[in-house]
């Protein structure tokens, strides 16, 4: 068979549209196999780093009380940080309840002596670690404060449902607290509420209204101390107090009348 010049060219021709016109297509659907990979990749990474946290959003119905105060450490001692991280097993953060000296019942009534702390009323006897002894970042050097052990019952429940929850952090991912199911108290509010965090309400002498009347929150806030012998005991971690201890010998603090303030011995 002979082929002209001219037919050869239209046959050039058409090759190089039928080429031109099945390459487009191939490329777009590469270009989209690439962003479904980055979606993917960009859902895979989520959690495996504090900068790029996964939302965990947990029901404080019940225990608005332990919120607030967990809101406080966040927001006044912490710089408003609330991403932390989930401990890698299940009762990986067993032994942090031993760490922080929350094993230790610091607020029951024989207790209050010897580990030299007070709480908010007779029925406040649970110690409230934050942060919780469910992250990474719980055990030593957590802050302890006096809780109801019903109001613990329900964090247990509203903490568990919100690890559960879909999308919830897994083992070993880090997270971002988010409050929700009550109103915000005031430090929760100005943690959560606002951008960037208003510490404006972190004052030493700020007064509160928690667990039935007002109190200053920081006063009630404890760490543990085990670098002196035993029995250990609690200074103040937080406020005009900080890194100080209770005396015992008398409703006085280190020498100076605690104003507005109740122990229970």
């Amino acid at each position: 068979m002979t082929f002209s010049k001219s037919s050869i060219g239209k046959l050039c021709l058409l090759s190089l549209t039928f080429t031109t016109a099945l390459a487009a297509p191939a490329t777009d659907l590469i270009s989209e196999l690439e962003t479904r990979e980055e979606v993917r990749d960009l859902t895979r990474r989520a959690g495996e780093s504090e900068s790029n946290p996964v939302d965990a959003t947990f029901d404080i119905s019940g225990w608005e009380n332990i919120a607030e105060m967990n809101c406080y450490v966040m927001l006044c001692l912490k710089g408003g940080k609330r991403t932390y991280q989930r401990v890698e097993v299940a009762h990986g953060g067993d032994s942090h309840r031993t760490d922080s000296g929350a094993t230790l019942s610091p607020f029951h009534t024989d207790k209050l002596d010897t580990c030299r702390t007070s709480r908010f009323n007779d029925y406040t006897i649970s110690p409230e670690e934050f942060p919780w002894a469910s992250t990474q970042q719980g055990g030593t050097g957590a802050f302890l404060m006096p809780a109801t052990e019903e109001e613990q019952n329900h964090q247990k429940t509203g903490i568990s449902a919100g690890y559960r929850r879909k999308g919830g952090p897994e083992y070993g991912q880090w997270f971002k607290i988010t409050f929700t199911g009550a109103p915000l108290g005031k430090y929760c509010s100005a943690l959560m509420n606002h951008d960037p965090p208003d510490t404006s309400v972190c004052g030493n002498n700020d007064q509160t209204n928690i667990w039935g009347a007002v109190f200053i929150l920081a006063n009630f806030v404890y760490q543990v101390v085990k670098d002196q012998g035993t029995p250990f005991y609690f200074h103040h971690a937080a406020g005009s107090r900080k890194g100080t201890k209770r005396s015992v010998e008398s409703e006085e603090y280190d020498g100076e009348e605690l104003e507005g303030e109740k122990f229970h011995f």
